[in-house]
């Protein structure tokens, strides 16, 4: 099976043709060649940023030779050439992509090269079709902003709660600190819409130099309103309306994909920005893309290589894991056409692949199946990706769908979970969701592993880390504070040894005053939960106490709980 059936060229100088495509993929046989090369893994700190050594420090990860940049004798060498010029060179994969100078460029001199092991055509063709493979929505539904729930969380509250990811940010983990990179095809909008103010003004939206790799360093705010779409599910702190599953983290975006066109190369475009975000410290990536066929049929991948390790993205995201970054990317939209499978990088190893299901957890008809050929789960997980609200580029909520917005919805959860282990590495995370997991011990090639739940993974974390638990955060009471005509939450962390229900509530004034009263239904631990309407009790700003207690109590002992909330 060769990579993409892309036309091979061998190294005998004879064989080759003597006009070449517009760019060519050079592989090396050693990317270190030359007399001046000046780097070395002792030096880690002259190619990697403090943030990314950290990252591998934590997680017990050596540098190694998968790190070491590729020699500057190596791109002059090339560059100096009257027919081609360096558009991109891979440290990961050893390898640079060049671009003709003209249409005559000739690539029989490439051979005889030291550092030359093999070179690759990369056909490309303008498209004919509508903008491929990045998951559009289907079938936007456009949302009146007045229609939107009365919850703080506005439309984001249903993708949160079916990951049970809301007691992390009751919890206040909302993903500070966290750093996201996003690989997408366009960001328009971002700079003007409502929906991303806070994140504009917050300073945590960050554009790399050179972040636009599909377009040569134009602006990343232009091209394609997809990367907004799909950060907004994540990104978004817009109260009423949309807030985001990872509000508060740092994000840093890249553009790797034209939707003029669609070509092999934007394979190449990912492997180079997934190498920048991890020499800058980037935690998570998120990949909404998907690639399968090609303009070019010539460059068409074939399901029966989706093992991991035969297309170079899907080998690259594996690397970028390997590197200690939590890898998430969206299993694709082909689950209802002629390919029905999952589309690379979803299927390379150690990341995670997003499928989709609707606001009732059932398969959307659209996401892409597994397993992987050689028999892994693929999707590892799913998350909400039908009937999804993301913000619209004319200011108001959208719903659409894909697995575009599966996978940011998930990734941003998973920064959250990740902040409150910091001492976790990127595989014990990604374990823990997995095995939170609704269908863990019976997964499906529709749904992969399932819908996690993203409290438990929290407390296997816990367990598994060794952490020290405290008795009075057994509770967690959001969000806080609250407004007089809000809903407030209630929800028991799942590790208390107590009977399930039913549970006796009550709102009382600081002065002990009975506001509010009322008996819970009895739920199986660890979703004890429930709410409380605020909009009928006549509640002006100041501090109120919110108490449980079961009705029964088997051991004599007393598990009555209170903690205070805040009217504002």
């Amino acid at each position: 099976m060769v990579l993409t059936m892309v036309t091979t060229m061998a190294c005998a100088p004879s064989t080759w043709a003597q006009i070449g495509p517009q760019h060519v993929l050079v592989e090396l046989n050693d990317k270190t060649w030359g007399e001046t090369y000046g780097f070395d893994l002792a030096h880690p700190e002259e190619f990697l940023s403090e943030r990314s050594l950290q990252r591998r420090d934590r997680q017990h990860i050596a540098v190694d030779s998968l790190d070491l940049p590729v020699s500057s004798e190596i791109i002059d060498a090339l560059n100096n050439s009257k027919d081609w010029e360096v558009l991109h060179a891979s440290r990961w994969m050893s390898s640079v992509v060049l671009l003709a100078r003209d249409s005559t460029a000739d690539t029989s001199w490439l051979g005889d090269l030291p550092f030359v092991a093999r070179v690759k055509s990369m056909p490309q063709m303008r498209s004919h079709m509508d903008p491929p493979k990045i998951d559009p929505p289907k079938d936007p539904v456009e949302v009146s902003k007045s229609l939107v729930p009365a919850s703080t969380y506005g439309w984001g509250w249903t993708p949160l709660t079916q990951l049970h990811a809301e007691p992390l940010h009751a919890l206040g983990y909302q993903g500070q600190g966290m750093w996201i990179g996003v690989l997408d095809a366009g960001f328009q909008g971002i700079p003007d819409l409502e929906a991303f103010r806070t994140l504009r003004e917050s300073d945590r939206l960050i554009v790399p130099e050179g972040a636009n790799v599909a377009h040569g360093g134009s602006s990343v705010f232009q091209h394609s309103r997809h990367g907004a779409s799909i950060l907004g599910t994540m990104a978004c702190l817009w109260p009423d309306s949309l807030i985001g599953t990872a509000p508060q983290a740092t994000y840093l975006l890249y553009v790797t994909e034209d939707v003029t066109m669609e070509r092999l190369l934007e394979e190449e475009h990912w492997i180079v920005a997934a190498e920048d975000a991890d020499a800058r410290g980037v935690d998570l990536l998120n990949t909404s893309l998907g690639y399968s066929v090609f303009d070019d049929t010539l460059s068409n991948h074939e399901v029966g290589e989706l093992d991991g390790s035969t297309a170079r993205i899907s080998v690259a995201s594996a690397i970028a894991a390997s590197r200690g970054m939590l890898v998430i990317t969206s299993a694709g939209n082909n689950g209802d056409d002629p390919w029905h499978f999952i589309t690379f990088p979803a299927d390379a190893h150690d990341i995670l692949a997003v499928g989709a299901v609707n606001a009732s957890g059932e398969h959307a008809w659209f996401s892409g199946y597994g397993p992987s050929t050689d028999g892994r789960v693929k999707p590892e997980v799913m998350a909400h990706g039908a009937g999804t609200a993301y913000p619209r580029f004319d200011g108001r909520v959208g719903t659409g769908n894909g697995t575009s917005f599966a996978s940011p919805i998930l990734c941003g959860a998973a920064a959250c979970l990740w902040q409150a282990h910091p001492e976790a590495t990127a595989s014990e995370v990604r374990n823990a969701i997995i095995k939170s997991s609704h269908l863990f011990n019976n997964p499906s090639p529709s749904m992969g592993h399932g819908i996690p739940d993203f409290w438990l993974a929290h407390q296997w974390l816990q367990a598994s880390l060794s952490l020290d638990h405290d008795p009075a955060s057994s509770w967690v009471l959001f969000p806080n504070p609250v407004g007089p005509q809000g809903t407030l939450r209630w929800m028991a962390r799942g590790d208390l040894d107590v009977d399930s229900g039913p549970w006796h509530w009550k709102v009382t004034s600081a002065l002990g005053q009975t506001l509010a009263q009322g008996t819970t239904q009895g739920w199986s631990l660890p979703r004890l939960a429930g709410h409380v309407d605020l909009s009928n009790l006549n509640l002006h700003q100041g501090t109120y106490v919110f108490s449980m207690e079961p009705l029964n109590q088997h051991d004599g002992s007393n598990h009555a709980w209170s903690g205070v909330f805040i009217v504002q």
